[in-house]
């Protein structure tokens, strides 16, 4: 249950790290339940996996959110995917930016906790 509190928050900042980790088990368990409807075609697992895809999206919305916030950005900045090629650079910058060192006015460092 803490783990959901942390993804589906835009509340505080999130480093580097932690935005990857969760990034990445999003991503997992997506293929995971997108092979498994994918192979049984049937309604009882396409509705849950449809389910599942909807949170992952709020969810990584929500964790691009918090990393901005890392980097004393506001949320809106987000927007920029929706621009072809500038979301492609937009997503390398979240992965690799640093983070503001010390408190932002989105909240404490990460790092420092």
């Amino acid at each position: 249950m803490e783990l959901l509190n942390e993804i589906f928050t835009t509340q505080g900042r999130l480093n580097r790290f932690a935005y990857l980790k969760y990034q990445v088990t999003l991503a997992l368990i997506s293929a995971l339940v997108g092979f498994l409807a994918s192979n049984a075609n049937t309604f009882l697992l396409t509705v849950p996996a449809g389910i599942w895809s909807l949170v992952a999206c709020v969810g990584g919305v929500m964790l691009s959110i918090r990393r901005l916030h890392d980097l004393d950005k506001s949320g809106l900045m987000l927007l920029l995917v929706l621009i072809p090629i500038v979301d492609i650079i937009f997503l390398i910058y979240l992965w690799l930016a640093p983070g503001t060192v010390g408190r932002n006015r989105f909240g404490e460092d990460p790092l420092a906790q």
